[in-house]
């Protein structure tokens, strides 16, 4: 009782199948960990993008002033606006990542969030106003979980 030519084959072909499988799996995982690690990087270069915009002496010198009370300029109010407009973006950029599943919980900065929608971060940005004025443009999930993470909790 001799295995025909059919049999051999049709055998070859179902092992060809799951070697397939198995290749398509490890194939997968492995682009999941680099999505995953490109998400990491892109979240770094878009922090170290918002920390140089900061640091443009014109905007430090707005956002300083405007801290201060003092009477802004036109310009320089649309200067801390727009700044803070890059930061709240950046923010719903990275919980979108988190929903996504390509960050976990813990890579949120969310006590520097709640510090700087406060008012108490290292610069004087006027993000509670832009954040207020926009909320109803952000996306709704981004939203819910800054009202209930960052909005309605103080800073430590």
């Amino acid at each position: 009782m001799g295995l025909d030519l059919v049999e051999v084959i049709t055998i070859g072909a179902n092992l060809g199948v799951i070697f397939g499988i198995v290749f398509l799996a490890v194939e997968v995982r492995s682009n999941n960990k680099l999505l995953a690690a490109q998400a990491r990087y892109s979240l770094r270069q878009y922090r170290s993008d918002i920390a140089d915009s900061l640091m443009l002496p014109h905007v430090l010198a707005a956002t300083h002033k405007w801290a201060r009370g003092e009477s802004v300029t036109d310009e320089e109010k649309s200067t801390g606006l727009m700044v803070a407009i890059k930061i709240v973006e950046l923010w719903e950029w990275q919980y979108g990542e988190y929903a996504a599943g390509m960050l976990q919980k813990s890579e949120l900065p969310v006590g520097a969030w709640r510090l700087w929608y406060h008012g108490k971060g290292p610069f004087p940005v006027p993000v509670q106003a832009i954040y207020e004025m926009r909320k109803n443009v952000l996306n709704a999930d981004f939203v819910q979980f800054f009202e209930d993470n960052i909005a309605s909790q103080l800073p430590e």
